[in-house]
């Protein structure tokens, strides 16, 4: 350490530079031109850097400027090919591998950390935790104005190691004291598996995790034992995930020996063959998925499996068409290379990936979303034509997974008001739902009930909008008919959440869902294809 605090930046980089040559000079031994080009290429670059640091007018960060350098070099790859700095490749591996902490969502809502949920078998679900506490101190030293940002921070951190809260309850006269020890957080990838009526199941899956695999296998038995005979599987939103994951998925619902996925590279680790194993087989039940534009790799992967082999009836939209397969690159600093190391195939050899040449990343991005761009992609007689397994029916390559059905209704949308009133950082609409509750302890009787039969009055959307109005909203018009229905619905959803949690939660959000009201009219299509692929 001593050493390095005596050298100037030019001088460290002027030994990368040369510990470097002397590495290159061995490939160059062994690979010959291309090597030589590639050492040469590099002198430059490095010399580059040097000067920089050594003559440029002001003063330059290295670590900036190589930085750049490598995200330059990735936007000459495809779209999905990226570096991440330490701290964003934490944030982003919590989706997948979860992290170490208490095991709570909050929000910062009048300058106080507020519990939104607790997640169940986690250390504040153990210790007692309830959503809608406040916490006002951590470790000794005050919470209160600690923002959004800063906060997990202080409640995450190794696995094992204690933390102090102090906590604001409603109805407790004192502030309360939880030494919680902190643990492995599991992010759940399959947080919905429910029946939606009489013999027909829903499983949401919302990610593709390390343990998705397993969460879908023990979701199917629950609902198997609740009378399930057909089953929704949405995939609607799922941006994907690890491609074994996919492969796991897919192993639930086709017998063994018939192909999922293969892959295909530049080098021969790069082909590699998936099949059904048999073991997680749960039959041959009659089975649609939903998917939507957002849908894409993992969520493809299964989808395409399926329809391939005439297994799930496939509604929804023509999905975002991703069929490049990333490897993980970690590097001692925290960071890490996310690049395209294969493409991936359809068990019928369809390659679902969208065309990215000459496009930029806001061109291929935004054609997914603007309709009028998405034509150019989703138009069948430009595509590549497979035909399925067993009943050879038209099946599509070349940009995403082309439904079996297509829906034709679009989601709901709100108005910008509304969009304010359930978004604003005050969360007046979190505040009201939370005092409604504590004066009206009879609604959390029966649930089934309350999701049937309970409607907001217009009194309590007046009452709404006194809470909204303390969030000096300008220019607060009085709601239109539309949009009291809305915010009606949202009190209705917001007061579920508080009783019971984010499954009831969800369970409100898909009373209105228009797409997945329009896919239970094909049911018998599905019943129709469970039938004739036997």
């Amino acid at each position: 350490m001593k050493l390095f605090n005596k050298l100037s930046r030019s001088s460290i980089v002027t030994i990368i530079i040369l510990v470097s040559a002397l590495l290159l000079t061995g490939a160059t031994l062994k690979y010959g031109d291309s090597a030589k080009r590639f050492l040469t290429a590099y002198e430059v670059f490095t010399e580059v850097l040097h000067r920089i640091q050594e003559d440029y007018v002001e003063e330059t960060s290295s670590d900036d400027l190589i930085q750049h350098a490598i995200e330059s070099m990735l936007e000459e790859l495809d779209p999905h090919s990226n570096y991440l700095s330490s701290d964003y490749f934490a944030k982003f591996n919590q989706n997948y591998e979860g992290y170490s902490g208490i095991g709570i969502e909050f929000d910062v809502i009048d300058n106080l950390i507020t519990v939104m949920a607790v997640m169940k078998n986690g250390p504040a679900w153990e210790s007692g935790l309830l959503p809608g506490d406040r916490i006002i101190g951590i470790d000794g030293k005050t919470a209160i104005g600690i923002t959004r940002d800063d906060a997990p921070d202080l409640l995450m951190g190794p696995e094992g190691s204690p933390v102090n809260i102090t906590v604001k309850r409603y109805g407790s006269p004192n502030p309360l004291k939880f030494t919680l020890i902190r643990n492995a957080i599991h992010v759940e990838s399959v947080p919905y598996a429910f029946m939606i009526q009489p013999g027909l199941g829903y499983i949401g899956i919302i990610r593709f995790s390390a343990t998705t695999g397993s969460e879908l296998e023990q979701a199917i038995v629950k609902l198997k034992t609740n009378g399930m005979t057909s089953l929704i599987l949405d995939l609607r939103g799922n941006g994907g995930g690890y491609l074994d994951a996919a492969v796991e998925v897919v192993d639930c619902f086709l017998p063994k020996g018939r192909r999922i996925v293969y892959t295909k590279g530049r080098g021969r680790r790069a082909y590699q063959e998936f099949y059904a194993t048999g073991r997680k087989y749960k039959g041959n039940f009659p089975l649609m998925v939903l998917m939507d534009r957002v849908s894409a790799s993992s969520s493809e992967i299964v989808a395409g499996a399926l329809q391939d082999w005439d297994r799930a009836l496939i509604v929804g939209e023509t999905s975002f068409g991703k069929a490049l397969v990333q490897s993980q690159y970690r590097f001692r600093d925290g960071s890490a290379l996310i690049m395209t190391t294969a493409r991936y195939y359809t068990p019928s050899g369809r390659l679902i990936q969208r065309d990215y040449e000459g496009k930029s990343l806001e061109e291929y991005y935004s054609e997914v979303l603007i309709d009028s761009l998405r034509q150019k992609y989703i138009d069948e007689t430009k595509r590549p034509l497979r035909k399925s397994m067993l009943l050879h029916r038209n099946v599509f390559g070349g940009g995403g997974i082309t439904p079996d059905i297509k829906l034709t209704v679009k989601p709901d949308t709100i108005s910008q008001l509304v969009r304010r009133i359930i978004r604003t950082p005050g969360r007046p609409l979190f505040k009201f739902s939370e005092d409604y509750v504590k004066k009206h302890a009879d609604i959390k009787n029966n649930f089934n009930y309350f999701l049937r039969e309970f409607k907001p009055t217009t009194d309590m959307l007046a009452q709404l909008l006194r809470y909204v109005k303390k969030e000096n909203f300008k220019n607060l018009t009085m709601p239109t008919k539309q949009d009291q229905i809305d915010i009606n619905y949202f009190i209705k959803q917001s007061i579920a959440d508080i009783i019971w949690g984010e499954e009831a939660r969800y369970k409100v959000q898909l009373l209105r869902d228009v797409e997945l009201l329009e896919a239970l009219k094909h049911l018998p299509d599905v019943e129709k294809l469970a039938v004739l692929s036997k």
